[in-house]
């Protein structure tokens, strides 16, 4: 009886700093997400907004859609809420053909923390010779889809009277 609790006590003696080993072991192991940094996250932003206005002039709406987050939800002024990447890239591909030749973004504000970041800004759109189309502001959500930001909700409204 005596050897059997001696025995025991001695298993309880391994197992505990045993256990202790393999947890930290296993958590060195894993991946850490590095510490977010806003600064560049802004700049992530900026070079996003330098693609988006490529592909909203050149009408290339896989790389527009490609922008969008895998559940990204955009509410553009007098129509629908577009859910998805696709209507988004639907209507970046009519750009091109309404005329739009020039796209001018301004970012004013960038905000927020590692689940979400908020950029708000104005906009113009031109037809050429500096002929202003368009402009107003928006607001931009962005949230991480796997390993890139993107744009996770966005609304806009115009200041242009038609």
């Amino acid at each position: 009886m005596l050897s059997s609790r001696l025995l025991l006590l001695t298993m309880k003696n391994i197992s505990l700093p045993f256990i202790l080993v393999l947890l930290a072991a296993c958590k060195s192991n894993t991946p850490q997400n590095p510490p977010f940094d806003l600064q560049q996250v802004k700049q992530v932003i900026s070079n996003n907004n330098k693609l988006y206005r490529i592909a909203l002039l050149s009408g290339d709406s896989a790389a527009f859609a490609d922008l969008h987050h895998s559940a990204t939800i955009n509410m553009p002024p007098g129509a629908p809420i577009m859910k998805g990447q696709g209507p988004m890239g639907a209507m970046i591909e009519q750009m091109p053909a309404i005329g739009v030749t020039e796209y001018k973004l301004t970012t004013t504000n960038v905000y927020g923390g590692p689940e979400d970041v908020i950029e708000e800004g104005k906009y113009e759109l031109d037809t050429g010779n500096n002929k202003l189309m368009e402009k107003g502001k928006y607001i931009v959500i962005w949230k991480l889809d796997n390993t890139r930001w993107k744009i996770y909700r966005s609304i806009w409204n115009t200041d242009t009277n038609k």
